[in-house]
C-alpha cells in the first residue's frame, strides 16, 4: 500500500512537472487595443537561402552544411565587397525558421523547385529579358531597378540585405510599409473589394483572422511586369494569380510567414514557401530614395532619346 502511494505520488509529480514545462513553452500571443494578435512594431529579413532548392539537397539542413553554405556564398559573390549594407548586420545565413536551418523557401513542391509549365520556363529562362534582346531600354530594366516592384508586395520576398517592415493595424485596416523599395500595402480588414479594371503589380489584398493567424488574399494583378525578382530565377505572377499569405506569431521575437500561390498562366501546380521574421526593437523604418543619384537611368533614358532623333533624320533624309 504504501509503495502505491509513493509510485501515485512520483507519476503526479513528472506529470505536473511536464505539463508545467509544457505551459511555459506555449507563447500567448500579445494583443493590441482592438483585440487582435499584435503585429505591430518593425520586423525584418536577412538571409540568403534561395527561393528554389539545389538538387539533392535536404529542405532542413545542420548547422554545419548552413554555415559552410554561407561561406561558400560569401567567398563567391561578396568577396572585395565594399557596399556597407552587406557587411553591417553581421556574417550571412541560412533562413531560420521555428529554429531549422532552411535550404530554400519554397517547401512545396516536394523538390522545392516552382512547378513552371511551358510558357513559365519560357519567361524565366531570360529573367528579366522580355524578348531576349538584352538590357537596352528602360522597359526591360527589372522592376525593383525601376522601382515599381517592392520585396513587400505579395508573396514578399527577401534579400542578403537587411529588409525591414513596419506592422500598423487598426480595426479595418493592416498597412505594411517596407524600407526597400516598396508602396504602402494595405490589407483590407473589412473585405474592402476592388473594380475588375484595377490591377496592380502588387494586387488587391483581404484579410481576415483565423484564431491567431492572419489570413490574407489577394488578387488583381497586372500582368504589366510579371517577374518578381528572388535569390535565382524570377517568380512569375500573371493576372490570373491567386495567393493566399499566413502570419503567425510564434514568440516575441518569431512572425512565422507562409503563401500559396496558384497560378494557371505559368505553372502546372501551385506553390508554398515559408519563412520567419526577426523583431527588430530599434523601430526605425527609413525613406527609400530609389533613384537618388542612379545616372545609369539618366543616361539609358537620354540614349533613348539619341537613338529616336537619329532614326527620324534617317528617315526624313530617305
Amino acid at each position: 500500500m504504501r509503495f502505491r502511494k509513493v509510485s501515485g505520488l512520483v507519476v503526479a509529480l513528472v506529470v505536473s512537472s511536464l505539463s508545467f514545462a509544457q505551459s511555459e513553452d506555449i507563447y500567448e500571443v500579445a494583443r493590441n487595443e482592438h483585440g487582435q494578435p499584435d503585429f505591430q512594431g518593425v520586423w525584418s529579413t536577412r538571409f540568403i537561402t534561395p527561393l528554389e532548392r539545389y538538387e539533392g539537397t535536404p529542405l532542413v539542413v545542420s548547422p554545419e552544411f548552413a554555415s559552410g553554405f554561407a561561406q561558400a556564398t560569401y567567398d563567391a559573390a561578396f568577396a572585395g565587397n565594399t557596399d556597407p549594407d552587406i557587411d553591417i548586420f553581421g556574417p550571412l545565413k541560412l533562413a531560420i525558421v521555428k529554429g531549422e536551418y532552411r535550404s530554400s523557401v519554397l517547401v512545396y513542391p516536394e523538390d522545392g523547385v516552382l512547378p513552371y509549365n511551358q510558357h513559365g520556363i519560357s519567361n524565366s529562362s531570360f529573367g528579366y529579358f522580355r524578348d531576349n534582346s538584352g538590357f537596352d531600354g528602360p522597359e526591360q530594366r527589372p522592376g525593383v531597378e525601376r522601382c515599381i516592384e517592392g520585396w513587400g508586395a505579395p508573396p514578399m520576398r527577401a534579400f542578403p540585405y537587411e529588409l525591414f517592415y513596419g506592422f500598423v493595424q487598426t480595426p479595418d485596416k493592416i498597412a505594411i510599409v517596407a524600407e526597400e523599395n516598396s508602396p504602402l500595402r494595405v490589407i483590407h480588414m473589412d473585405g474592402a473589394t476592388r473594380p475588375e479594371a484595377i490591377r496592380t503589380m502588387e494586387g488587391h489584398s483581404i484579410g481576415r483572422w483565423e484564431g491567431e493567424t492572419l489570413v490574407v488574399e489577394t488578387t488583381h494583378y497586372s500582368d504589366t511586369v510579371p517577374e518578381r525578382a528572388a535569390t535565382g530565377r524570377p517568380m512569375l505572377i500573371s493576372s490570373k494569380a491567386h495567393v493566399i499569405e499566413r502570419f503567425t506569431r510564434l514568440s516575441e521575437t518569431e512572425l512565422f510567414y507562409q503563401y500559396t500561390v496558384n497560378d494557371p498562366v505559368y505553372y502546372n501546380d501551385e506553390f508554398r514557401g515559408e519563412f520567419s521574421f526577426t523583431r527588430d526593437d530599434s523601430g526605425h523604418i527609413y525613406e527609400y530614395a530609389c533613384h537618388e543619384g542612379n545616372y545609369s537611368m539618366t543616361g539609358a533614358l537620354m540614349g533613348a532619346r539619341v537613338q529616336e532623333a537619329e532614326a527620324r533624320t534617317a528617315e526624313q533624309s530617305n
